[in-house]
């Protein structure tokens, strides 16, 4: 009996210890955030009311270890770093961060099958990375797709001009071939869209059961808990990856390339500020972590200029379609340049020319013509058109209103349409079929907290080409 006793006292010793040792890992983490948040110039009232997403206490939380973070507080946190310093190590330094990150989860008890906290955050985590790379391959796919179609296009001129029958023999296999191979991608293509969907209401999921969680009295569920709300979900989710999500724009404003926007440049600043910037003060900062308990920046900084909304907004708002009706004044019979723009909001980006695209299948930039008035920042569809043109920008939380103009360019086949998508963090917020002929239709669509927007066009059932006409954002 008594050896029952001395046994049963081992394991709760044991047990205070596991408690005291994830209590301690989280709190060397927050005291990472810490240094970074100071680096910002900004407390945590002000993050939070820069970075709607996230409350004052929520940001107090994270920063005194007490939660561990979603990967997207640490992407805008280094954002915000980046903002104020410039770190030509800061992919490095950013990856360290993240690999730290995923060691904590790991070390605390996270599992990818279970549905506490932490776990929930490992799989947002992973699941990003998922999506990155579904993106990629996506956009593979559909560049090889608009390859197929511009051979396919040259060999039916071929095949027209040739006058021997076993050269038109050998070209028409060839033909059959490359439309075998159109059959194939675009069965691939379907089910990488397919499995996209899938993963982004995954993920939205994971969001909507953390920010539940982060409304708790106690902030955090036993590690232990396994099944649940979570449990027969984990099937969509990949390996381990690894590296964290890269998340950034990928070329210079006015340049148009196939594939996925991945960059350094967003997150230049990130943790190596805290060796350059910092000094040997912050360097043993980094290491040990503060014992500041305030949650708030040493040195006043002053508050954000613009307009923010309510720091008490832990979701975005609901993206709010647009239901401007269509522009009904008759075209002249001349080719009528668009009228004099009013003056941009405050701190508004066009699409085209001032902010890349995060990903982008391929849109072409550049004036287009539709309905004879001519506009000059325009993102439409290659020739021929694919089936689908997707571009997905980073927007950071930090605007609220997106005005664009869809129409069909005036060099679109006879009778030909296009169809126009714009969603907010996956959501659907706006739908138009537009025809060639059909004067520019205007969207304003209300992005506040959002963190991504994207625009597609898609043509599967159709050969316009497709345009979104000076597409904007704006604080």
């Amino acid at each position: 009996m008594v050896q029952e006793q001395g046994s049963g006292g081992d394991g709760v010793l044991a047990r205070q210890e596991a408690r005291e040792r994830k209590d301690r890992l989280k709190a060397e983490f927050g005291g990472r955030l810490r240094v970074l948040l100071d680096l910002t110039g900004l407390s945590s009232r002000e993050f939070a009311q820069r970075y709607p997403a996230y409350k004052d206490s929520t940001v107090r939380k994270y920063t005194l270890g007490s939660n561990l973070p979603p990967w997207d507080f640490l992407h805008d946190l280094l954002t915000e770093v980046t903002r104020r310093t410039d770190d030509p190590a800061g992919p490095h330094r950013r990856t360290e961060l993240f690999t730290a990150y995923r060691q904590v989860l790991i070390d605390t008890g996270a599992d990818v099958r279970g549905s506490d906290q932490n776990s929930l955050l490992l799989r947002l985590l992973d699941g990003e990375e998922a999506l990155a790379r579904l993106g990629d391959e996506l956009s593979q796919v559909r560049t090889r797709e608009n390859q197929l179609r511009t051979d396919l296009a040259d060999l039916e001129e071929q095949i027209r001009r040739t006058r021997t029958p076993t050269s038109g023999a050998g070209a028409a296999d060839r033909k059959r071939e490359l439309e075998e191979e159109s059959r194939l991608l675009a069965v691939r293509r379907s089910a990488l869209v397919e499995r996209r969907s899938s993963l982004i209401t995954e993920l939205d999921t994971c969001r909507t059961q953390l920010a539940a969680l982060e409304d708790t009295e106690n902030g955090l569920v036993p590690v232990s808990t396994r099944g649940g709300a979570g449990q027969d979900r984990t099937g969509t989710l990949p390996p381990v990856p690894p590296l964290p999500p890269l998340l950034g724009a990928g070329v210079q404003p006015g340049t148009k390339k196939p594939g996925r926007r991945r960059a350094a440049a967003l997150v230049g600043g990130a943790v190596a500020v805290v060796l350059l910037a910092g000094g040997g003060a912050a360097v043993g900062i980094w290491a040990t972590g503060p014992h500041d308990t305030t949650g708030k920046n040493t040195t006043p900084a002053p508050a954000p200029t613009t307009p923010v909304p309510d720091p008490t907004t832990a979701e975005p708002a609901t993206p709010t379609p647009s239901t401007a009706p269509p522009t009904t004044a008759e075209p002249s019979t001349t080719n009528t340049p668009a009228p004099p723009a009013a003056p941009p909001a405050e701190g508004a980006q066009s699409l085209v020319t001032d902010l890349p695209a995060f990903e982008d299948d391929g849109y072409l930039s550049g004036p287009q013509t539709v309905n004879l008035r001519e506009y000059p920042d325009a993102l439409r569809v290659p020739a021929p058109p694919s089936c689908e043109t997707v571009a997905t920008w980073q927007l950071d939380r930090t605007y609220t209103t997106l005005v664009t103009q869809v129409g069909v360019t005036d060099d679109s086949p006879t009778s030909s349409d296009a169809n126009f998508f714009i969603t907010v963090d996956g959501k659907a917020a706006f739908q138009r079929t537009m025809k060639v002929g059909q004067s520019a239709e205007k969207a304003t669509i209300d992005i506040t907290s959002a963190f991504r927007i994207t625009l597609t066009i898609n043509n599967c059932g159709g050969s316009g080409h497709g345009a979104w006409l000076n597409p904007t954002i704006s604080k």
